[in-house]
């Protein structure tokens, strides 16, 4: 779900995509419909189906849109900006999806607003726009307001020398990894330009990580939920009170359950838990 776009993937492997489908400022073709238009109701992306795709997940942005296959091929339409679609180009946009050519397979793919993140055997690459760090490059290059990488950048940060990366998640403009360990990284906001390792839990083994605007929020293996960042909004679950926190803190308020999933939308979050 992105901030004005949803795209849902069905168990047979269909993608359907409703929302705001862009415009000559913001650039057009995140829906994947060959058009510009908005869909007010859910609609095939009826070229995956006439190319014998197979979509697995998908991930969209405020203005562009990326497709992992069930055969490990990512895909991207959309604006071009700030080389947000992988392939090089930053002045046309794609109407329809086409293959990141650079990336052979990946195993998970997770998008911010303007930059996707792609996990390949173990290791991250990415690619967008970088003026908060959220590609996890460093260099301090995140203080220019026009840093992107336009394709495929592979994240080599000392911090994750070494480490098996299990999974990823993108927020607006942050991300987060988990390691075979259950280490927690997270890294862009314009807080961190490389990733950092999540000292506050450490304690425990992480097993599950989403990003929303501008919060975090972390599964434990003994299935509590941990949060941190911007929480005007009262997506921490810290109370009405709490604002902003910047250290991951447990959301007490679930002792008595045992979260099992959880979901982290731009303004809000949502759990599922067993009694």
């Amino acid at each position: 779900m992105g901030p004005n776009n949803t795209g849902v993937v069905t168990k047979d492997g269909d993608l359907y995509t409703f929302g705001f489908g862009g415009s000559l400022v913001a650039g057009m073709g995140c829906l994947g419909h060959g058009n510009g238009e908005s869909y007010l109701e859910p609609k095939l992306v009826e070229s995956l189906v006439e190319d014998g795709c197979y979509a697995k997940d998908v991930a969209m942005g405020e203005s562009h849109m990326t497709v992992l296959t069930r055969e490990g091929e990512v895909l991207t339409t959309g604006a071009s900006s700030y080389g947000r679609l992988g392939n090089g180009e930053t002045s046309v946009d794609q109407l329809f999806l086409e293959p990141v050519e650079i990336l052979q397979k990946a195993d998970q793919i997770a998008g911010g607003k303007s930059f996707t993140l792609a996990l390949a055997d173990g290791v991250i690459y990415g690619w967008g726009r970088n003026h908060k760090g959220q590609l996890g490059t460093g260099f301090g290059m995140a203080v220019d307001m026009y840093s992107m990488e336009q394709v495929p950048y592979l994240l080599d940060a000392d911090e994750l020398l070494n480490r098996t990366v299990t999974k990823i998640a993108a927020g607006h403009s942050h991300a987060a990894c988990i390691t075979s360990s259950g280490e927690l990284f997270t890294w862009g906001s314009s807080l961190n330009l490389e990733p950092v390792r999540v000292v506050e839990v450490l304690h425990t083994k992480i097993i599950d990580v989403k990003c929303g605007n501008d919060y975090t929020m972390a599964l434990s293996e003994d299935h509590h939920i941990y949060v941190w960042g911007a929480g005007k909004t009262g997506v921490l679950g810290l109370g009405s009170n709490t604002k902003n926190v910047n250290q991951a803190q447990r959301i007490h308020g679930l002792t008595d359950y045992r979260v099992v999933s959880m979901a982290a939308g731009w303004s809000h979050a949502a759990c599922l838990v067993q009694k």
